[in-house]
């Protein structure tokens, strides 16, 4: 575990938090269920019969939208015998229809038939009453494009969680800041799929450490000595002083129009706890949902928002593909170091490692924050 002093060199989780099933379903129930989780965005399902299937820490999760238009996340699994619902996004016509056994399931839930259950061509039997039996839902809430959830179902309200993050926020974007994020048709996803736990995705996000070696072309532009660490109680991350507007003949990116002039070149790069990357500049915000899949597995879906409609327009698309290239590039980079850190949580030769108080201070405060949850429960 991680010193308490904040000053002092500390060891990290030990290598049993990375390497194996029994501690990562442990980090389910105690990380990640008593709170809000980000698992992944609206605009995946965005009218009414949408569906997109989430794998989520080993549960079938689903993303509906409703005939109401509200979207709803399901438990992916038919009440009948446990079979997935929905295996691939898509649109349905009005119902959710199991492929075992047909149960059929309205957008918002209910089940709605049940053919044959009584024998054939008997849909209905008095002692199931059909009202107890529909979808289980999971509390959820959104934020811009971002859709959070609570498995256990009694976390604090959404709006005292993220309220630090957005308050922080404010002053960068205003108050209308996500009215005016926009995603792209096109230059505005990234997934990367990587063999490592989800743990060292986030880690290695908290810190500009590796910046010189892993990413020589980024430390050009936004060099190691311009970072600066800052840490909540439930985000923690880096702030840079030299951000460079995106620009090109045209200009540059619209920018949000709250946003100090004077300011430009600021830009932050924080980790909500546990598990979302956010990197707000005045031009554009990316979010990186880190989805862990298995404890050797993980999944980072990264969505590019720009700002404002005229953003879209063609006259920016060389500039939105250059920024997504360049993001895509720098997440890429990543990869074999993070998987390098998870082959290297066989060895006995590491249980922890060394967290230094000044390079490390993020991920030091990251692996108290998960190391309180995992021993107090």
């Amino acid at each position: 575990m991680t010193d308490s002093d904040p000053a002092a060199v500390a060891t990290g989780l030990p290598n049993r938090y990375y390497s194996n099933r029994e501690d990562f379903l442990a980090e389910r129930e105690k990380i990640f269920a008593p709170m809000w989780v980000c698992i992944g965005f609206a605009s995946n399902a965005l009218n009414p019969g949408d569906v997109f299937p989430i794998e989520f820490m080993e549960l079938p999760l689903l993303l509906v939208r409703g005939s109401d238009q509200n979207l709803r996340v399901f438990h992916n699994v038919c009440r009948h015998r446990g079979h997935v619902l929905i295996s691939a996004p898509g649109t349905v016509k009005q119902s959710l229809r199991c492929p075992y056994h047909s149960w059929t399931y309205t957008l918002e839930g209910n089940l709605a038939r049940t053919p044959n259950i009584g024998g054939v061509g008997i849909n209905e039997i008095e002692s199931l009453d059909r009202s107890k039996f529909g979808l289980i839902e999971v509390a959820s809430a959104q934020w811009h494009d971002l859709v959070f959830i609570n498995l256990s179902g009694d976390a604090p309200p959404f709006a005292e969680f993220i309220s630090p993050l957005a308050q922080r926020w404010e002053p960068y974007w205003g108050s209308e800041g996500s009215s005016l994020l926009r995603l792209g048709e096109s230059h505005s996803r990234i997934e990367l799929e990587l063999s490592a736990n989800w743990k060292l995705a986030v880690e290695n996000y908290l810190e500009a450490y590796h910046l010189p070696t892993v990413h020589p072309a980024l430390n050009k532009v936004s060099p190691l000595v311009d970072h600066e660490i800052y840490l909540a109680e439930d985000f923690a991350g880096q702030l840079s002083h030299c951000y460079t507007l995106g620009a090109g003949a045209d200009g540059h990116l619209p920018v949000f129009p709250a946003w100090p002039k004077d300011a430009y070149q600021e830009a932050e790069y924080p980790a909500l706890f546990p598990n979302t990357l956010l990197g707000l500049q005045a031009d554009h915000l990316f979010v990186m949902v880190v989805i862990p899949l298995a404890y050797n597995r993980t999944l980072e879906e990264t969505r590019l928002y720009c700002v404002g409609d005229q953003a879209l327009s063609s006259r920016f698309t060389p500039l939105r593909k250059a920024q997504h290239t360049f993001w895509r590039e720098v997440f890429a980079e990543d990869i074999d170091v993070v998987m390098g850190m998870q082959a290297g949580r066989a060895s006995p030769g590491f249980d922890g490692g060394v967290l230094t108080p000044v390079m490390d201070r993020a991920t030091a405060a990251f692996h108290r924050w998960a190391g309180e949850r995992l021993e107090s429960r």
